[in-house]
């Protein structure tokens, strides 16, 4: 009977407790381990200083409602930092600017009076990487918040770190963190079919981001000859023949892309055989993630059934990190200081 009490009793404090959870932000680097940059004065070494950072809130998942407990910062993958004592407050408030019209004037990035979640007080920042002295937390330097934040619903989130001194004489020193690009995955598709010149075409896309140019680059086609880039939306196919569409063509040249909606464009190779096909993307968010393959077809006379194809790519848009800074040096109440949009320091939101 008391084992039964103690069971019943334990599972119902388990369901009383709240749930708990970490956003990391950019979103899609909670999958990647060390992002393209790295950033050495953000947010805690820039000396003393005043900084704002804006997270827009449609790349940020912490659940409507839930209170931010801790906000953390990943170390720049292996790289040695020593840590320093700061004397540290931290702001956090909601906010309507974003990337495109973040304002050099601290208060008027503000949409509301800001909450006070730390200090001023004493924070003592962890080396990183240094064996003499392991960070308890591995790689990530976490702040727990005095006060846990709220983000207010339909809002993005700004988050203010003033530095009041540090005990480096309160000048600036290089402390690594990581931070975040735009992530463009690219997969290539199986080889495609030689051509008369005994060179099999190759398909390689840039990594590509909203509002940017997407380009294809080939090589190996035969020269001086026909190409048709085959784009087309959603992932690479299994490859299949070719043979019912383009009669007598060789067994090796398969398609790798759907055939329905296709949309094509048409050029003259080089002498070398290259070509760098290129579309220009809208600067349009929904476009984050989407799924693009393309394939060459390559016309080649002496090619059985005149053609030749290339491998099948595929690539997914990214897009800039969705959060944008605002600092100065000098000064933990300057007025204004310089806007930078879309620095992506990855940051990750301990969430209760």
């Amino acid at each position: 009977m008391f084992a039964r009490l103690f069971t019943v009793s334990t599972f119902a404090l388990c369901c009383a407790l709240p749930s708990q959870g970490i956003a990391v932000f950019p979103s899609d680097h909670a999958a990647i381990p060390d992002g393209y940059s790295y950033t050495s004065w953000f947010p805690y070494s820039y000396g003393v200083s005043r900084m704002m950072a804006i997270y827009e809130t449609w790349d940020l998942s912490v659940p409507a409602g839930r209170p931010i407990t801790r906000i953390g910062f990943r170390q720049e993958g292996a790289v040695l930092s020593y840590g320093k004592q700061l004397q540290l407050q931290v702001l956090m408030g909601p906010t309507e600017k974003t990337h495109a019209n973040a304002d050099y004037v601290f208060a008027n990035n503000y949409f509301a009076a800001p909450t006070n979640v730390f200090g001023p007080a004493v924070f003592t920042l962890p080396d990183l990487g240094n064996p003499a002295n392991p960070n308890p937390n591995g790689n990530m330097v976490w702040l727990t918040l005095t006060t846990p934040y709220t983000p207010v619903v339909g809002k993005n989130l700004l988050v203010e770190f003033r530095v009041l001194a540090n005990n480096n004489g309160g000048a600036q020193f290089p402390y690594y963190l990581d931070v975040a690009g735009f992530d463009s995955p690219i997969v290539t598709g199986p080889a495609g079919c030689a051509h008369s010149g005994n060179q099999v075409p190759t398909l390689l896309s840039r990594p590509t981001q909203v509002g940017g140019y997407w380009y294809c680059d080939l090589y190996q086609a035969p020269a001086n000859q026909l190409a048709v880039w085959c784009i087309n939306l959603g992932p690479l196919q299994s490859p299949f023949p070719l043979s019912t569409m383009i009669p007598g063509i060789g067994a090796a040249c398969t398609g790798q892309i759907s055939l329905n909606g296709v949309i094509t464009l048409a050029t003259i190779t080089s002498a070398s055989g290259s070509e760098s096909f290129y579309l220009s993307l809208p600067n349009d968010r929904n476009l984050n993630d989407v799924i693009l393959s393309s394939q060459v077809a390559c016309l080649d006379y002496f090619s059985p059934g005149g053609v030749a194809v290339s491998n099948g790519d595929q690539m997914q848009i990214g897009i800039d990190p969705a959060m944008t800074v605002i600092y100065s040096q000098g000064s933990a109440t300057a007025a204004f200081g310089s806007v930078y949009p879309n620095y992506g320091v990855v940051t990750s939101f301990a969430w209760q």
